[in-house]
């Protein structure tokens, strides 16, 4: 028999099912006013194409979802795969990069993951909240600004792009913030 949560009890990292799909909640706001029932607002990550939507859950009964997670690192990319072994097994999978299209943006060779399942069927990855990653190339600073906080652009190795402080050069590691796909601070 499944768990069954009520939407206003949702929290960032569970998983449920709705409308056929497989949903793990990145964000949730619960909004309660005087006159009608409790509004369940939840940014959530459809497990099985990966696109983040918003989903107004509220009073809705969700099916809760327990997966199998398992602690591996990012070995290397195949072209079409991202490759993960297992420390201990050596055992590796390989995981479709249209499965990881934001997700790949922050993977460096040893990056520890979480390989997620749902039975046999292999669902993607959970990454830390931070990462570190390290500039493929950054532009030039800009001389004379004086302005705090002035920022450029720079390119993770993956190709992604980001904003980063003027004192930022290209080879430089930083740490990067997962959910958000922000600059953090240098490593």
């Amino acid at each position: 028999m499944s768990d069954i949560i009520h939407a206003k009890d949702l929290r960032p990292g569970n998983v449920f099912t709705y409308k056929n799909n497989l949903f793990q909640v990145i964000e949730n706001s619960f909004n309660k006013t005087a006159m009608r029932e409790g509004i369940v607002k939840c940014k959530v990550k459809n497990l099985r194409t990966g696109a983040i939507t918003i989903e107004v859950l509220t009073g809705e009964k969700l099916e809760k979802v327990m997966l199998n997670s398992q602690k591996m690192f990012y070995s290397y990319d195949d072209g079409n795969n991202y490759v993960f072994i297992d420390k201990e097994t050596y055992d590796s999978i390989e995981i479709p990069k249209t499965k990881m299209s934001y997700d790949g943006n922050f993977l460096e060779e040893g990056c520890e993951v979480i390989v997620n399942k749902l039975d046999d069927e292999l669902l993607g990855v959970t990454l830390p909240d931070q990462v570190i990653c390290t500039i493929k190339e950054a532009e030039d600073a800009v001389r004379g600004n004086t302005v705090t906080n002035v920022q450029k652009k720079a390119w993770l190795m993956s190709g992604y792009e980001l904003n980063v402080p003027q004192f930022i050069k290209s080879g430089e590691k930083i740490i990067v913030d997962t959910k958000t796909g922000k600059y953090v601070s240098r490593s």
